[in-house]
């Protein structure tokens, strides 16, 4: 059609048969050579480039609210009461990957109709383990933060938001399931690589969240909570304590007896 286009208006103009020639490989190169990088830019890259490190959500059972993250800024976190009608949490499917599920939350306008919807936590491929992190989440808000695990032991984060080389890295090794896992320093090495590489530099164009002061004062966490636990510096630092590490295998192991 572009061709045809420019035959017209190029034979409008008088123009000589090897200028016409030129200008229609132009044009027709043109569409493939213009097209694609839109096309992987629309479909794959300008949801995880110049965005958001991660985009939080917060529970605070003290003022009965919950806080999701939008964007740096006036209006960029929306905010709605523990247990609202218009808060629909569910299990949610990826669209590229409707393997991969996740905890999510629609909020509804008085007509009943979705308005946003935001993602909780982390994906996982079990509704098993959506439920896990509904029930702790649930049992945070109404029973308070001293009942929310069954174990001691059960007490600490593993994931790091941090976008750093060793997250990269070991989120990637994650990813990449047990089969490969014993090759990532050999065979299968520059494919971990590249992997960890490309998440690395996405982190870097990324800016990091920022709750308004206001908010943040609001969730502020007493310095002598007993309950607070501490955030790793890198994904499961906490798991070098041998107690630590034996428990959470032992929770591996009965998830599995769910599927």
């Amino acid at each position: 059609m572009i061709a045809v286009l420019v035959q017209v208006a190029i034979t409008s103009l008088g123009m000589e048969d090897d200028v016409i020639s030129s200008l229609i490989g132009i044009a027709v190169l043109s569409v493939p050579a213009l097209g694609f990088p839109f096309y992987f830019w629309h479909v794959h890259l300008r949801k995880d480039l110049f965005q958001y490190t991660h985009y939080p959500v917060r529970f605070n059972r003290v003022t009965r609210k919950v806080y999701f993250f939008r964007h740096n800024g006036p209006g960029g976190v929306v905010v709605m009461p523990w247990g609202s009608p218009h808060a629909f949490f569910h299990i949610g499917r990826g669209g590229q990957d409707p393997n991969l599920r996740d905890l999510r939350c629609h909020l509804l306008d008085r007509h009943r109709q979705v308005q946003q919807t935001f993602t909780i936590g982390h994906f996982w491929n079990h509704d098993d383990d959506i439920r896990e992190q509904w029930a702790l989440i649930c049992r945070y808000m109404k029973d308070g933060p001293e009942h929310c695990f069954d174990d001691p032991l059960d007490r600490v984060i593993t994931l790091s938001p941090r976008g750093t080389l060793r997250n990269c890295w070991m989120l990637v090794c994650l990813m990449m399931g047990t089969t490969l896992f014993p090759l990532r320093y050999t065979l299968v090495f520059p494919i971990y690589g590249a992997l960890t590489l490309s998440r690395w530099l996405t982190f870097k164009t990324c800016r990091a969240p920022v709750f308004p002061p206001e908010l943040e004062a609001e969730c502020a966490i007493a310095p002598d909570d007993p309950y607070a636990l501490p955030e790793p510096r890198f994904m499961a630092e906490f798991a070098s304590d041998p107690a630590i590490y034996a428990r959470a295998l032992q929770r591996h192991r009965e998830r599995m007896l769910w599927r």
